[in-house]
């Protein structure tokens, strides 16, 4: 099947299509967009690596899939979710701590206040840029399951340094097919097809060997993915087509169609009668005469009926009868109806939007969606339930998949006794705290017992 094509079309007409189950073509790009397993993972088979001629595995059939996605998703109010993920994931920031047992057997966290942290970390954190660092790769792990850091040792083999390294821009190296293992992976902000000069080779990072230095793909297991952990949630790319359909529907309707509120008919006898003949010189001085009076008599009907002062205003007319007895065609005003179903679509489209959300792994509570087929945000109760589920429940992988990088320089640099969490947020009634809600390894104003919100 041909990877990618290069259609040129206005910026008015660009849309994603379906061509076959899975398959879409994106005129925005040209290119072909699939989600099924081997167009992701065109060089892996069963787990087998297959002949190509790339020295990196390709992310799509065209290695253009994780730009695709993200041209996908940002044209769509879905991308507003992945932010709110992504600032879930963060929730109130890091802290450092401290773990001891008590007598009792419970385990007690000490929390470490700035001021008192090693003038070493303090130092690393500072160089590193760490906070940012962190909102990185857990940007990267919402997007796509997967973040890549570069560790730097030194001579004594401690690491220096860590930077970020998009995942986006990242392709790894075919793997050895006698050991299975990554040995390099290649770095370019030119793909999918960059020249001789425009990517890098970084080696792997191999944190069994104290003087390592190279790049770590962190990332969540995968139970199909040889190269490249496809989230549950890019199976919403159907959705994003019915999605972004309806709004290009109502759009187009809005530009090609005449809003047009009555129908007002004037008899042309009204006109000649205005103005005979007789009373002109020529037929064509007559023929002006009522061109200017029909203007200027549909100007006033313009404003005898448009505007807000207008409303409600009534017409009145005088009607003739014949010899017959019947009404002589006078003056009329006809409103119009707009037969657009418009309700329709946006029924439609509350649908896909909640199977997006859902997709997401958000309630609509959480997400803060009211659509409008009436599905939507629940109470007060429901956005607190479920948003302290998600928190304690749904972030947890990810948060202890986004810390690792921590726990391998800790390693290595001989702070091991010194952790790094999230400060979580827990939504609480009024009643139970007057703020609504509780922060890890800080007191609340009313509840006596703070320390029960703690978490790592």
């Amino acid at each position: 099947m041909q990877t990618q094509l290069n259609f040129q079309t206005p910026e008015s007409k660009r849309q994603l299509d379906v061509i076959s189950n899975g398959i879409y073509f994106s005129s925005a790009s040209g290119n072909i967009y699939e989600t099924d397993k081997f167009s992701v993972e065109p060089d892996t088979k069963n787990g087998n690596q297959t002949a190509s001629s790339y020295k990196w595995a390709r992310w799509g059939t065209n290695n253009n899939y994780a730009q695709q996605l993200i041209d996908t998703v940002n044209a769509d109010p879905a991308a507003s979710l992945l932010e709110r993920r992504i600032h879930m994931h963060w929730g109130k920031g890091l802290y450092f701590y401290k773990k001891r047992v008590a007598k009792d057997g419970k385990e007690v966290i000490e929390i470490i206040p700035d001021e008192q942290l090693p003038a070493e970390i303090d130092d690393f954190m500072w160089e590193n840029d760490f906070l940012n660092f962190q909102q990185g790769i857990i940007a990267d792990y919402e997007w796509w399951h997967r973040f890549g850091v570069q560790y730097i040792s030194s001579n004594d083999g401690k690491i220096r340094n860590i930077a970020w390294a998009r995942t986006k821009d990242i392709r790894p190296e075919l793997r050895d097919p006698k050991t299975g293992r990554i040995e390099n992976y290649y770095l370019s902000g030119r793909w999918p097809n960059p020249q001789p000069g425009e990517y890098r080779s970084v080696p792997a990072f191999d944190k069994r060997n104290p003087k390592s230095s190279g790049l770590h793909m962190h990332q969540l297991v995968s139970i199909d993915k040889d190269y490249f952990p496809q989230p549950a949630w890019h199976g919403i790319n159907k959705w994003l087509h019915i999605a972004a359909k309806i709004p290009r529907w109502i759009l187009a309707n809005i530009d090609n169609s005449m809003n047009i509120k009555y129908h007002v008919k004037i008899p042309l006898g009204y006109f000649l009668k205005r103005h005979p003949l007789e009373a002109y010189k020529s037929a064509e001085e007559q023929n002006a005469a009522i061109q200017k009076d029909e203007k200027e008599t549909y100007d006033k009907m313009d404003r005898f009926l448009t505007g807000a002062e207008n409303a409600q205003k009534a017409f009145y007319s005088k009607v003739a009868i014949d010899d017959q007895g019947k009404p002589i065609p006078g003056w009329e005003i006809i409103t119009l109806e707009n037969k657009l179903q418009d309700e329709a679509w946006l029924r439609a489209y509350g649908t896909a939007a909640l199977a997006i959300t859902s997709g997401l792994g958000l309630q609509p509570s959480v997400a803060g969606y009211v659509l409008p087929n009436g599905l939507g945000s629940g109470s007060g109760s429901d956005l607190r339930e479920q948003f302290n589920f998600s928190m304690q429940v749904l972030f947890e992988i990810g948060r202890q998949t986004t810390l690792e990088p921590w726990e391998i320089v800790k390693r290595r640099n001989g702070w091991k006794d010194i952790h790094l969490g999230y400060k979580e947020v827990v939504l609480q009634s009024t009643d139970q705290n007057k703020s609504g809600f509780a922060t890890t390894a800080e007191q609340s104003p009313t509840s006596d017992k703070p320390n029960d919100v703690m978490s790592v």
